[in-house]
């Protein structure tokens, strides 16, 4: 089984879930958000981080970079490895009754990798959660993943499907009929829509999504999330993402 890249591990989180948890957050994801915060967790490949105000053209950026303007996003974890580090903070688990939450990207992208980690959690009295697009294999969601977790976080952006395929490159339909069929399943299941300006916030797609959960009976969980402007921070710093090297040896001459 090939482990999927990982671009952080978030410990000590109050804001993914019950409890005290460890997030961990998954490289890839099959929407082009237009708001993402973190845009270097699309692409599923290593990649790197680059701040062209930070750079003072040295040509030593693969081997190291003095100044930060240079770092490689992406990280494989053996699973034992990656075991270890969640079991660091087993004990606030259980005082605060948290777990792991899996996030991303889009974590449900590596959902047999997930299935086994999860599985490995929950015999260890670990819970699990997921923050998820939705748009993903219900299939294999519900046969692989779903009977590990305790609760899902599930993103439900705009209801129409023309605007949700303009701001994310996809339309909706398979994401809102996976939520409806979660709605069925025994999970707890908390739908939240990320308030972007002129977006998501606007009154015809709030009352839409309303509507819709009130139908599934998920009204009364729904959460609005405050807007990240992450994403505006690091544009305006000039932040790019590039492709790593496939060679360790090679050396990157970025903007030579």
């Amino acid at each position: 089984m090939n482990s999927p890249l990982i671009f952080d591990i978030k410990r000590g989180s109050i804001d993914d879930g019950d409890g005290i948890r460890t997030v961990i957050f998954f490289k890839g994801c099959p929407l082009n958000c237009s708001w993402c915060h973190n845009p270097e967790s699309k692409n599923s490949d290593v990649e790197y981080y680059y701040e062209s105000s930070l750079c003072q053209y040295c040509d030593n950026c693969y081997d190291y970079c003095p100044t930060g303007a240079l770092r490689l996003i992406g990280m494989s974890y053996k699973m034992d490895m990656l075991l270890s580090k969640i079991f660091e903070d087993n004990t606030q688990y259980r005082i605060s009754s948290g777990g792991i939450t899996f996030s991303g990207g889009e974590p449900t992208l590596h959902m047999k990798y997930l299935a086994s980690l999860a599985k490995r959690l929950h015999k260890k009295g670990i819970a699990c959660a997921i923050e998820t697009c939705g748009f993903f294999d219900y299939s294999a969601f519900k046969s692989l993943l779903l009977p590990y977790l305790e609760l899902i976080l599930f993103d439900v952006k705009l209801i129409d499907p023309n605007k949700h395929k303009e701001h994310t490159g996809r339309d909706n339909s398979l994401i809102l009929e996976n939520l409806r069929k979660l709605s069925k399943e025994n999970v707890r299941v908390i739908p939240r829509t990320p308030m972007i300006p002129g977006i998501t916030d606007t009154d015809e797609n709030l009352s839409g999504i309303t509507a819709l959960l009130a139908d599934l009976q998920m009204a009364e969980r729904h959460v609005r999330l405050p807007y990240n402007p992450a994403a505006d921070t690091k544009n305006s710093r000039r932040i790019s993402i590039r492709p790593a090297p496939t060679s360790l040896g090679q050396k990157s001459r970025h903007h030579r």
